[in-house]
């Protein structure tokens, strides 16, 4: 986690700030995000709790990430989630399985 923490934190402004970042790291770390698709140095991703729409760097990724993936950011790195990935992957096969099922 990349804190900055001044010693003089009188300041309103800098707790507001420290306060804010600290509360954008916790959100992150409890968020799971799909991967729709790559543009240039970034993986535009969906967030899978409120569908917000973020720009992560590539380089941030492991690199065998691919669109689809289900990522999830722990320990200050993000992560693959191969379990969530297969899992989601396994149930839009089922879905369109059953599509198809029934226009037989």
């Amino acid at each position: 986690m990349n804190l900055e923490i001044n010693n003089t934190l009188d300041n309103k402004s800098s707790k507001n700030s420290f306060s804010e970042e600290l509360e954008n790291y916790i959100k992150k770390t409890n968020t799971s995000f799909s991967i729709d698709r790559f543009e240039g140095d970034f993986a535009i991703c969906e967030n899978r709790e409120t569908n917000e729409m973020i720009n992560i760097e590539k380089s941030l990724l492991p690199e065998e990430c691919k669109e689809g993936d289900i990522i999830k950011f722990e320990n200050g790195k993000y992560v693959l989630d191969k379990f969530e990935t297969q899992k989601e992957k396994e149930e839009i096969k089922n879905l369109v399985d059953n599509l198809f099922k029934k226009k037989k």
